[in-house]
């Protein structure tokens, strides 16, 4: 019944959305959105795309977020079938369709999340696209969240005390770190953490600094260990339908164009960064407690990510995208934008 009723909805949210093309050329874009409206994807990300799309058009083209059309791992298929106009989505949410961007998840690669939304962006261009594993859809920015840590309950200083611990992995590369770290690993979407940490479901959770905020998980994990050397990270991006974009006329087809790719990945990324640091300041009021890895939690670490890593860019190379290569160009890229960024 269930089911039923969400191609009900869909079939009509589907069609009401030909209301948001207005007589006079006025074309506003339905958002899919998920996590709270003070996610810094909605409070700041999609608003500034707004106000890009409006000063190009002339005010002929917007978005309109809407919030509560599909779950975040039934994002990207909802967009492709034309649910809404655009949305963000995380790769890992729909395992089996992406694998070429597993590259900006890997663990053992430091930076923030700008630097790391660049090099994703441009890895995306130069070796990923061709894979061809976005269908229906157009790939406007590629972006990552800023450096991935353990958050628990329980204070824990080791990688070792991790072993056992009930936390949420998420999905892509973080499940398969938290396997080779032997984390009783606990799968839910990101706004489901605080009611399965509060119920008692999950003792901690891999989640960046912007989440104490974001998703109030200062309230429940008073304790983050953090590699300076990069634990994880999560892939994004901002998609949009295809036959929207197709669909568009010549001048707001244009202003999409100029905002997307490297730029817009910048920016969001750099939003994302500022993120963390509303989150430390968060966890700061609820006494949070940060541990570095020592010097030889760091070599732990890496010799148990060593088959991760291998998998993973072996998952790549079965695509026919040049792991190696494209790994090298990420980390390389990441490199680039910390010494323009000044960070």
């Amino acid at each position: 019944m269930k089911k039923i009723l969400y191609g009900f909805s869909a079939s009509i949210i589907s069609a009401l959305l030909s209301l948001s093309a207005f007589a006079d050329g006025h074309k506003e874009l339905i958002v899919a959105s998920w996590a709270a409206p003070f996610h810094t994807q909605n409070e700041n990300v999609f608003p500034w795309m707004n106000d890009q799309l409006n000063s190009c058009s002339g005010g002929t083209l917007g978005l309109k977020v809407e919030y509560g059309l599909a779950p975040p791992p039934a994002l990207y298929d909802s967009i492709r079938d034309g649910v809404a106009d655009m949305t963000w989505i995380v790769y890992g949410y729909t395992p089996g369709k992406f694998v070429t961007t597993f590259i900006a998840e890997l663990p053992l690669i430091p930076g923030n999340a700008q630097e790391k939304s660049v090099a994703f962006q441009k890895t995306y261009e130069k070796y990923l696209e061709a894979a061809g594993e976005a269908k229906g859809v157009q790939i406007l920015a590629n972006f990552t969240h800023g450096p991935g840590m353990a958050n628990t309950k329980a204070k824990i200083t080791s990688y070792k005390e991790l072993e056992g611990v009930k936390m949420r992995v998420g999905g892509g590369v973080a499940n398969k770190i938290g396997t080779a770290l032997g984390i009783a690993g606990v799968n839910a979407p990101a706004p489901k953490v605080y009611e399965i940490m509060s119920g008692g479901v999950a003792d901690g959770v891999l989640f960046p600094f912007e989440t104490m905020h974001a998703f109030k998980i200062a309230e429940l994990a008073k304790y983050s260990l953090h590699n300076p050397e990069g634990m994880y990270t999560t892939a994004f991006a901002v998609i949009m339908n295809d036959d929207t974009y197709n669909d568009l006329s010549a001048s707001h087809k244009k202003c999409i164009d100029d905002l997307r790719g490297v730029s817009l990945s910048r920016k969001i990324g750099n939003y994302w960064d500022k993120a963390d640091d509303v989150g430390r300041a968060s966890a700061a009021d609820y006494n949070h407690e940060l541990t570095v890895a020592s010097t030889e939690e760091r070599q732990y670490f890496r010799d148990k990510m060593g088959p991760v890593i291998d998998e993973v860019l072996n998952s790549i190379n079965s695509v026919g995208v040049d792991a190696n290569a494209a790994l090298a160009y990420f980390k390389e890229q990441v490199k680039v934008e910390n010494a323009l960024s000044g960070n």
